[in-house]
C-alpha cells in the first residue's frame, strides 16, 4: 500500500505542536520561579528534552520566547470571560460568573499567574521599565474593562478597569498562597472540598466590596 502523504503531514504537524507546547511548559515553569535573568535558553531546552537551536527556531530569541510564555493564555482567557457572561444582564450576575471562572483558571494555571505577577511588579524581566514586555499586546483587564463597557450593565459609578484590577489582585493572593494554606489546613486548594469553600469566601467577599447594598 501506497504510504499517505497527508497522514505523514499529519504527524508531523502534531509532533511539531507538542514540541513547541513542551517548550512553553518548561519555560512557563521556570520563568515562574527564576525569572528571566535566572534561567539560560540551554536550561529550557534541557528540560524540554530538545536542542537549543530547536527552542530557536519555533521562538527565535529568549526574549521572544519570554513574550510569549507570559501572554500564552491571553486568548483563552478572553473566550473564557466571554462565555462566562454570555447573555447576563446584571452586573452582579455577570461579576459572580466571573469570579468563578477566573478562580478556576487561574489556580490550574498557577505557575502563569506568578509569571505574570512578577511581570507586573517587572520582576525578573529583562531589562527597561516595568511591565514593559507585557504592554506589547493587550492585557485581559483592559479586555474586560472595555467588553463590560459593551454589554452595558447599567452601573456608572464603578472604574471597571480598576475593579478588575482588584478582582485579579484578591484571586493571585489567593491561587499563590499555597503555603499558607498548607500551614493553615494542612493542605492546599487542590482539595476540593477546601477549593469550594475558598471560592465561595472569595466571590462573598469581593460581591461585599463591590455591591456594599445587596
Amino acid at each position: 500500500m501506497a504510504n499517505n502523504p497527508n497522514a505523514a503531514g499529519k504527524r508531523s504537524q502534531e509532533e511539531s505542536l507538542r514540541t513547541r507546547n513542551r517548550i512553553l511548559d518548561e519555560a512557563e515553569y521556570l520563568f515562574a520561579r527564576m525569572g528571566f535573568g535566572g534561567v539560560s535558553l540551554r536550561e529550557i531546552a534541557t528540560a524540554s528534552g530538545v536542542r537549543h537551536r530547536t527552542i530557536q527556531h519555533h521562538y527565535g530569541s529568549k526574549e521572544d520566547l519570554y513574550q510569549t510564555v507570559l501572554c500564552r493564555w491571553d486568548h483563552r482567557v478572553q473566550e473564557l470571560l466571554l462565555a462566562a457572561i454570555g447573555e447576563e444582564s446584571s452586573l452582579e450576575n455577570a461579576f459572580q460568573v466571573v469570579v468563578d471562572q477566573l478562580f478556576d483558571f487561574m489556580l490550574e494555571k498557577r505557575d502563569w499567574v506568578a509569571l505574570t505577577a512578577r511581570a507586573a511588579i517587572g520582576a525578573g524581566q529583562p531589562g527597561g521599565p516595568p511591565g514593559r514586555m507585557r504592554m506589547k499586546q493587550d492585557s485581559w483587564i483592559q479586555f474586560m474593562d472595555d467588553t463590560l463597557r459593551d454589554h452595558k450593565f447599567g452601573r456608572t459609578d464603578l472604574d471597571l478597569g480598576l475593579l478588575m484590577i482588584t478582582v485579579e489582585g484578591i484571586l493571585n493572593s489567593h491561587i499563590l498562597a499555597q503555603r499558607h494554606y498548607e500551614d493553615l489546613y494542612g493542605k492546599d486548594l487542590s482539595d476540593p472540598a477546601l477549593r469550594a469553600c475558598t471560592k465561595k469566601h472569595v466571590k462573598k467577599v469581593l460581591s461585599a466590596l463591590v455591591f456594599p447594598n445587596k
